[in-house]
């Protein structure tokens, strides 16, 4: 029987929760092959050359698969909220049954599921976590020029759908990537773990947060965890660049809440509720906050001066650098760079009257803010109060709030990365740095493990942007070359 029908994963039955099932376990398709006429002896000095060629085309063969099994997984709707993750654990679980690889399935609450699974090794080193998460953010319908839950494959050879790239792609990358190591039949040095969580878009709480309180004998002894964050990045006329997020900036949301007395639109007091709240948010606006650069993030620019000619030696000194008022100016256009030296403020969610006419008693923004590392949540929030708060507005924080973590620039994870980098096809660089948003990571940092970012997945900038935004998507040959490199890394980390 040919590989590729190995991992023949029929299309997605009617119902959310139906999943992708084998065409032919293995253990037929071995039989198949014992009573099959005997093959010629192959001389012993092309044996290696000849099982190498087989990995590769096993490999091959459950990386095809990605793209499909991507477009079923989209198509199990675990936006969140509410989240219904428990559809999307029981639908990888039942592709990791189909290998023989057992898995168990957690609710934290009814229809949160998280889940886990382990890819036993020889045990000579601490196991290895792939986390990825089933929930996805929202979607704005109307925005989008390709249904966002439609699971196919468009002509451009794009997979368009929420949770393309953050992160059912990467739950898949990682999850073919194990499927291919069990078909190998290798034994690594160490255990692969699979964790698959609810509710990281809010927090993590119900999720990965939820596992390490509550289920952490499970996957305590593990030395390293490999999470979303860091893409390899695309671009003209650049070599690829690994980006490996070695830290993240820490949350800290709040709420401003202004009131004011209620009336009749027509007659509307000198300050309203409204109003002063509109006050508030310009003046945190205005606010100008220090910039940092980092040990991080200094290294990150210092190691990207060599594909920026131009700005290469203000690069390689950025914290002297950004006092220059020209260079400054230029870095801070891009907020993707200005993210990394600044505080964050991003009042994202308005909250007023419930109709034209009516002056509301109460008005509410909840402000989305990041903060460097070393930047308490409880220090910042203390200073916003006393930039607005008073008799008629008061600051609240949410119960997204951690602090910034980090794991070591230099480990056996970020060594094994620079050798996937140096044998990638194309000119790579591995650049580890700061993530400006925040994942699960910190959960698992927390409990002594180093956590990193990064999916060896390669995606253009445009892409990226479709995080969170209308028409995310993925390349279906980006996918499969992804998981090729995820079975690539796994050894490197674990042979």
């Amino acid at each position: 029987m040919a590989l590729a029908a190995l991992l023949a994963f029929p299309v997605r039955a009617s119902g959310q929760d139906a999943a992708p099932a084998m065409e032919q376990p293995p253990q037929a398709a071995a039989a198949e092959n014992a009573a099959s006429p005997a093959s010629p002896a192959v001389p012993a000095t092309e044996a290696p050359a000849l099982e190498a060629s087989r990995d590769a085309e096993l490999i091959a063969a459950v990386a095809a698969k990605a793209p499909g099994l991507l477009a079923d997984y989209i198509a199990v709707d675990t936006t969140n909220p509410p989240g219904n993750e428990i559809a999307g654990a029981r639908f990888i679980a039942s592709v990791l049954e189909a290998e023989g690889i057992e898995t168990r399935i957690f609710e934290s609450e009814p229809g949160r599921g998280n889940l886990y699974a382990r890819l036993k090794g020889n045990g000579s080193k601490r196991p290895l976590i792939l986390l990825s998460h089933i929930d996805v953010v929202p979607v704005d319908r109307k925005r989008w020029s390709h249904q966002p839950y439609g699971g196919t494959v468009e002509e451009d050879g794009r997979l368009y759908g929420r949770g393309a790239l953050d992160a059912k792609g990467v739950g898949v990358v990682q999850l073919l990537g194990v499927v291919a190591l069990k078909r190998l039949g290798r034994s690594l040095d160490r255990d692969v773990i699979l964790l698959a969580t609810a509710d990281e878009e809010t927090g993590g709480r119900l999720g990965a947060g939820w596992m390490v309180e509550n289920h952490l004998e499970l996957f305590e002894d593990a030395e390293f965890v490999l999470n979303e964050g860091g893409f390899i990045l695309r671009s003209e006329n650049m070599p690829l660049i690994y980006n490996v997020d070695a830290a993240e900036k820490g949350p800290c949301w709040f709420r401003i809440i202004a009131s004011g007395t209620p009336g009749h639109g027509s007659r509307p007091a000198s300050q309203t509720a409204v109003t002063r709240l509109i006050h508030a948010l310009s003046t945190l606006l205005s606010w100008q906050r220090p910039l940092e650069v980092g040990p991080v993030v200094a290294g990150y620019f210092a190691a990207y001066a060599a594909l920026d000619t131009e700005h290469a030696r203000q690069l390689r000194q950025l914290g002297r650098s950004l006092e220059d008022e020209a260079f400054r100016s230029w870095f801070m256009q891009q907020p993707a760079w200005a993210a990394l030296v600044s505080d964050t403020l991003a009042p994202n969610v308005l909250v007023g009257s419930v109709k034209t006419n009516i002056v509301p008693a109460q008005a509410m923004a909840e402000v989305d803010s990041r903060l460097l590392p070393g930047h308490s949540c409880d220090d910042f929030l203390a200073e916003v109060a006393k930039l607005v708060a008073g008799e008629h507005l008061r600051v609240e924080p949410t119960e997204v709030s951690f602090p910034s973590s980090q794991s070591p620039l230099d480990s056996e994870l970020t060594m094994a990365l620079e050798r996937l980098a140096a044998s990638d096809g194309e000119k790579a660089v591995v650049l580890p740095g700061l993530l400006s948003g925040f994942t699960d990571s910190h959960y698992f940092r927390e409990k002594g493990m180093a956590a990193y970012g990064f999916v060896p997945l390669a995606i253009s900038d445009r892409q990226r942007g479709s995080i969170h935004a209308p028409d995310e998507n993925v390349g279906a040959d980006e996918l499969v070359a992804a998981v090729v490199r995820m079975v690539r890394l796994l050894e490197e980390l674990g042979g």
